[in-house]
Parts: structure tokens; C-alpha cells; sequence
């Protein structure tokens, strides 16, 4: 397992990306520049140092303290793998597993390729939530090792979509379709 990919975080005991009790890892990295995004720290597709909240109030700080951190790694898929493993037992209780999220997972479709690949092998159910704009190419690469697409489609007018994402949602209605 030596395909790398950048992430920039790695949730465990999640549940609320899928069924059960799920390990939810976010690349890097999205085409959408969405009003609303939650994690911002995962729109740039490399490691970047940002300013982030530097821990509340505690230790004499306030709140809005904040310092600048490098968000982001470069991973490979058995370092990936490593840490999915460890909570098998949890899946298997919980009818849970991995999801593989974002910023748009499907713009790292080798090492998403690969991590869905060696999940399959270990009997690991998988997710893959998108926001669907990709090649489609991309979906046909990866759409045989994957259990459940959560498919984010954001707003349907394209109009709409355009000034809330700065893209047009053709290419992600095309695809969901």
C-alpha cells in the first residue's frame, strides 16, 4: 500500500456519516466553494498553514485566540489502514465502518481507490459522501468497492448553485443521474 493522499483529519467513534459506529477520514481538497462550508480547512488540496482557535479560555487566553497550524498531512493508505483497523471491532458491533470524506474524496480517486480496495479486503463497509462533481470516470474507478454513496447535492437551479458554490451543478446532476 504506497499510494499517498492528503487528509486533514481522521474521526473516529463518528455517527453521523453513515451507519453505525464509523471512522470518518476528510481529504483534502474541493472544487466547491460553498457559503456555508464546514470544513474549510479542506477546500486547498495540500497541507497549508492556517490560522485556527487556540483552545478556549483556559490558561489565561480568550476564546478568539488563535494561532497558525499546518492543516494537513500526506498519508499513505497503509498509514490510513493502520488506524481504520483498530476499530473493526467496533464496526462489526454497530454495523459500522468507514466513510471517506471532505473536501471531494473523489478528487483523490487512486488513494481513495486503494483504501476502499484493502476495506473490501478486510470486510470494512464503506461510504463515500461527495458532493458529486467529478468526473465521472472517477465514479466508475471506485463505484464496484463502494457500499453507500452519500451524495451532498447542494441546490438544484443551477443559477442558485453557481452563486452559493461558484460552481455550476450540471456535472453533479449528470452524475446523480
Amino acid at each position: 500500500m504506497s499510494t499517498t493522499g492528503t487528509i486533514f483529519d481522521l474521526k473516529k467513534f463518528a455517527i453521523h456519516d453513515g451507519p453505525g459506529i464509523r471512522t470518518t477520514v476528510f481529504f483534502k481538497g474541493c472544487p466547491l466553494s460553498c457559503w456555508w462550508c464546514q470544513n474549510p480547512e479542506g477546500l486547498e488540496s495540500r497541507p497549508e498553514v492556517m490560522k485556527v482557535k487556540s483552545g478556549g479560555t483556559g490558561g489565561g487566553g480568550s476564546a478568539c485566540d488563535s494561532k497558525e497550524e499546518t492543516v494537513g498531512r500526506v498519508v499513505t493508505a497503509g498509514e490510513v489502514m493502520v488506524e481504520i483497523k483498530k476499530d473493526i471491532v467496533f464496526y462489526d458491533q454497530s454495523g459500522g465502518g468507514v466513510t471517506f470524506s471532505g473536501g471531494e474524496p473523489l478528487l483523490q480517486k487512486d488513494f481513495l481507490g486503494e483504501l476502499l480496495t484493502e476495506c473490501r479486503a478486510a470486510g470494512i463497509h464503506t461510504a463515500v459522501d461527495t458532493s458529486g462533481y467529478a468526473e465521472w470516470e472517477a465514479f466508475e474507478a471506485i463505484r464496484d468497492r463502494v457500499d453507500l454513496f452519500l451524495y451532498d447535492l447542494k441546490i438544484i437551479d443551477d443559477n442558485e448553485h453557481r452563486k452559493y458554490t461558484g460552481v455550476s451543478n450540471v456535472l453533479i446532476l449528470e452524475n446523480l443521474t
